[in-house]
């Protein structure tokens, strides 16, 4: 049995999570390729290790914000566009990862509420004996 069947066995079509594994998956697979080939731009534009190269992008990425900044004018225009396609790639990649399990939780609290709701509208009308729960005086 290859992955590919165990995988769509245990993600059904009307599991919440399915979309994660399509649109999720392939927005965090774009995410980390951009990252390593910005890592590489500014590795190759800055002189700078990798490592360093990579904390740097990894700090523009997560909209930190860097501790240093590139010292070539190729290296500033870079990292400045990359901050904006970063950002909106990294706002894309939270949406899909997390989108389908947000929008599931929501719907099922919403569920939730509105059953609980009625069901307390329906306590408060409910005819009340009135009869129990008073004191009877005792006959003579």
């Amino acid at each position: 049995m290859d992955i590919h069947k165990r995988t769509l066995g245990v993600l059904h079509p009307s599991h919440p999570l399915t979309p994660f594994s399509k649109k999720g998956l392939t927005s965090v697979s774009v995410l980390l390729l951009s990252v390593l080939i910005a890592t590489l731009v500014i590795h190759y534009l800055e002189g700078w290790s990798i490592v360093d190269s990579f904390y740097y992008i990894s700090m523009i990425t997560t909209t930190q914000g860097p501790t240093s900044t590139p010292s070539t004018f190729a290296g500033k225009v870079f990292a400045s566009v990359y901050a904006y396609y970063s950002v909106g790639l990294l706002v894309t990649t939270v949406v899909f990862s997390f989108g389908p399990l947000l929008g599931y939780t929501f719907r099922r609290g919403t569920k939730f509420f509105e059953f609980e709701e009625s069901r307390f509208a329906a306590e408060l009308h409910r005819p009340r004996n009135p009869a129990v729960g008073t004191k009877t005086e005792p006959r003579e």
